[in-house]
């Protein structure tokens, strides 16, 4: 019983290089559109986009405003939320609960403005630019 011995050349730093700026052919074109027929007329469809979605709350005024925040928060959009017009007591409440469904989506939790949050979901990339120090001297 014979058996075969294959050699393989190990790829060299150039070719693995190489191979990432290389598209491989079993690859689909994405590029190109695909054009379907609809109600008669030639259409175009290109591929999906990805959609992000933003929801401002001017007023939170109850607490059912902070659920459907967090139910939103939980479905991956983003939230501003407006605590400004809110009640004190329920203000904190709706803070503490959103904090924690924050906490729990591994979120992001900034505060925008005096009472305004901005809570992002983990996947969404926040970029906080430094304070001038126009801001700094207004809060001092």
């Amino acid at each position: 019983m014979e058996e075969e011995i294959v050699l393989q050349d190990k790829p060299g730093l150039f070719s693995k290089i190489g191979n990432i700026f290389v598209r491989s052919n079993d690859e689909e074109d994405e590029e190109d559109p695909v054009i379907q027929m609809q109600n008669g007329k030639p259409t175009v469809m290109t591929r999906p986009s990805h959609r992000y979605t933003v929801t401002i709350r001017r007023q939170v005024t109850s607490f059912d405003d902070a659920m459907a925040a967090a139910v939103g928060l939980k479905r991956g959009e983003q939230q501003i939320l407006n605590l400004a017009s809110t009640d004190a007591t329920l203000r904190q409440k709706i803070v503490d609960f959103m904090c924690g469904v924050n906490f729990s989506q591994e979120g992001t939790w900034e505060e925008v403005g005096e009472h305004i949050y901005l809570v992002a979901p983990g996947h969404a990339y926040i970029e906080v630019a430094p304070a001038t120090p126009r801001v700094n001297a207004i809060k001092n």
